[in-house]
């Protein structure tokens, strides 16, 4: 986490020194290497923190501050840009990473036993976590297409995308921690398959309508989705490792993680290229629907097992 915190506070400052492509690219290669670090890490102590049976809930309220902040940082990015230039965002945002690297810095270690892992490829996945990573990987696809084009698909309509992510923020803010403790209540896998089946719900509302009613509505259902999701399937995946495997479960995960939005950015993108908004925003929706399938699919198994065993 120290580590992560650190890239993060070095990257904004190299951006208003970048003056090619190749620079550029570089310095996000060094900010990306901070986002898999940091939230990896950080998610393995709030496993290491929390008690097995409210651990829904610890993860759902943690991830509710990460969510929050991702979607409000972009409309708090373009309003001090637009008043005082790209100079001031990468010193606001260098100063606001210093100050994670202090509260980092300050925290007291909860890895109780190290690990020797061999720094190999076949150790860098964790096998126990694929099939939660696997449905947040099928998720993220959305989310990815989402931050890539809705800002455009809004603004040629004569529309604020903002609405969408004001709205989601403060729906996620709302929702992310009581969909932990739902989930600790009566399982992660039905808590993500309804979250997912409601972000499917939004996607399909910007297919079909572009006003700013219909902004907002899919702001509240997607945040509601989102909100759900993440903190069920973060869950899920710890709760399937030991303590030992925490942080590889969680590194597994935000891979999965940060790859589903980037394929949903340049896949999405391509599909939006041969077809039309309303045609893109349905085929994410359908990502969504397939994660809502897979998660569902599993808690049925699940629960048929358990009943047969019950019966026997």
């Amino acid at each position: 986490m120290v580590a992560g915190a650190a890239l993060f506070s070095l990257a904004p400052m190299l951006y208003g020194w970048s003056h090619t492509v190749g620079a550029l690219l570089g310095i996000r290669l060094l900010h990306g290497a901070g986002m898999g670090l940091y939230p990896a890490a950080g998610a393995a102590m709030v496993a290491d923190l929390s008690p097995p049976d409210r651990r829904g809930e610890a993860v759902g309220f943690w991830g509710a501050a990460g969510s929050t902040a991702l979607a409000l940082g972009p409309l708090c990015a373009v309003w001090i840009v637009d008043r005082w230039g790209f100079a001031a965002l990468f010193h606001l945002s260098t100063g606001i990473a210093l100050i994670s690297l202090i509260l980092t810095i300050s925290q007291r270690e909860t890895l109780t036993h190290a690990v020797a892992t061999p720094f190999t490829l076949a150790s860098l996945l964790s096998r126990a976590a694929l099939f939660p990573s696997f449905v947040i990987f099928c998720f993220m696809t959305t989310y990815g297409t989402l931050v890539a084009f809705l800002a455009i698909y809004a603004q040629s309509r004569g529309t604020n995308p903002g609405i969408f992510f004001l709205v989601m923020a403060v729906v996620i803010a709302v929702a992310r921690g009581y969909a932990g403790i739902i989930s600790d209540r009566v399982g992660r896998a039905p808590v993500a398959a309804a979250g997912q089946a409601t972000a499917a719900a939004a996607l399909v509302v910007l297919a079909v309508d572009d006003g700013i009613g219909a902004l907002a509505a899919a702001g509240a259902l997607y945040g509601l989705g989102l909100g759900a999701t993440q903190p069920s399937l973060t869950a899920w995946a710890v709760d399937l490792v030991g303590p030992a495997e925490r942080g590889k479960a969680m590194g597994t995960f935000y891979a999965a993680f940060e790859l589903g939005i980037a394929s949903g950015a340049v896949g999405f993108g391509a599909v939006l290229a041969w077809t039309s908004y309303p045609f893109m925003f349905l085929a994410a929706a359908s990502m969504s629907l397939l994660a809502s399938a897979l998660a569902a699919g599993r808690w049925r198994r699940r629960t048929h097992s358990h009943r047969g065993d019950d019966q026997s």
